[in-house]
């Protein structure tokens, strides 16, 4: 159930990203010694596969990778890593994997995003039409222990994330009556709907101050703050980046495409129901061919804030089919993370994270490939 935000910013969500190095160099990254053979044939001898070399020095200036994890990737095999951060509530993983097929082929995926998003971890999925409307929620039903939480929620303790104006429209519903739970899937519905409206109206200013726990969370500023960790991420992904942040009144690239959606799927103990703006633009200047985000608007569970940055670019060495190498980064600021027990958490959250990535990347690559119709990537963290 989506919470209105209805005090002002003073601060902070998503992903400890000072730019895309990942920490120090590895012991084994190539550094060609003087006289030595150049870093593309120390990876021609490792893979076998040859790869365009200013993609491949992104790869070991950027991302940090050794000489045997280009060389993996050089052979198409998924990578996922953990992004180092400062922010102990913050959990990012960036991921990398080589698809023998058109860029066009995932962006079509994308936007197919029921279809997508189905499968193992995903209990609904719904794309909201343009413009949305409440039709569009009619399949959203809350789990029933959310909705037995919501009987005794109050601003500082409750067990799902609202703001103040979700606060206020509880007593809208008879707790005592025999039909609760239609009375709390109605004003859900309703209440997601008016929280995607007003966000296409007004933007980040619009977004949730979350008052579930013991001090506010600004969905805004944490989801600024995530995104301008990503400066140094190439060009086109740093400018959608800026557009998630100025949207509605950020300017529009030219052939930029959008679209919003609803989902319910397992993530830990909880079923979460999440609210996302995906946006998809094409780019035919410099090494990006498409740039795809998705902003997390709300999320009734763990996550304060998160997004995902993709980004393709075109194989010089595809065959007739094309192909395209699939950059992927996943930030996202969760409850519970910090502290002595929240550590623990943590290092078992970027775990999970990880590992769900590279599998995810694995069944994208299987996906894009094949000619069968797309298995769903599982859900991640």
């Amino acid at each position: 159930m989506p919470a209105d935000r209805t005090c002002a910013l003073p601060l902070l969500v998503v992903t400890g990203l000072m730019g895309m190095a990942l920490g120090p160099p590895a012991p084994d990254e190539v550094r060609p010694s003087p006289g030595g053979p150049p870093a593309a044939s120390v990876l021609d001898k490792v893979s076998g596969t040859a790869m365009d070399p200013a993609f491949e020095e992104f790869l070991r200036k950027r991302m940090r990778l050794t000489t045997a994890q280009v060389g993996a990737v050089a052979r198409g095999e998924p990578l996922a890593l953990d992004v180092p951060s400062t922010v102990g509530r913050e959990v990012a993983v960036a991921g990398v994997v080589r698809i023998a097929a058109p860029a066009e082929r995932l962006v079509t995926l994308v936007k197919d995003i029921e279809r997508l998003e189905s499968g193992d971890g995903f209990l609904a999925t719904r794309r909201l039409s343009e413009p949305p409307a409440l039709e569009d929620f009619a399949a959203l039903d809350l789990p029933a222990e959310d909705v037995a939480a919501l009987a005794t929620c109050r601003p500082g303790r409750c067990d799902v994330k609202l703001g103040q104006g979700a606060f206020d429209r509880l007593h809208e519903i008879d707790w005592e009556g025999r039909d609760v739970a239609a009375q709390v899937n109605a004003l859900a519905r309703q209440m997601a709907l008016d929280y995607v409206r007003a966000y296409r109206a007004g933007g980040n200013g619009e977004l949730a101050i979350y008052l579930d726990g013991s001090r506010p969370q600004f969905v805004a500023d944490e989801f600024v703050s995530l995104t301008r960790r990503l400066r140094d991420l190439p060009d086109p992904t740093s400018a959608l980046a800026e557009y998630l942040v100025g949207y509605p009144r950020a300017a529009r690239a030219p052939g930029l495409d959008e679209f919003f959606y609803w989902s319910l799927a397992e993530f830990g103990l909880k079923p979460v129901v999440r609210i996302n703006h995906v946006v998809i633009q094409p780019e035919h200047t410099g090494q990006t061919r498409f740039v795809i985000a998705t902003k997390q608007l709300y999320a009734s569970h763990y996550f304060q804030t998160a997004v995902d940055f993709s980004f393709c670019i075109p194989d010089p060495g595809a065959g007739e089919g094309g192909g395209f190498t699939l950059v992927t980064l996943k930030g996202s600021r969760q409850a519970g993370l910090t502290g002595v027990k929240g550590s623990m958490v943590r290092s078992v959250a970027v775990k999970k994270t990880r590992e769900a990535m590279e599998k995810g990347l694995d069944q994208m690559r299987t996906n894009l490939e094949g000619a069968a119709p797309p298995a769903r990537p599982p859900a991640a963290p």
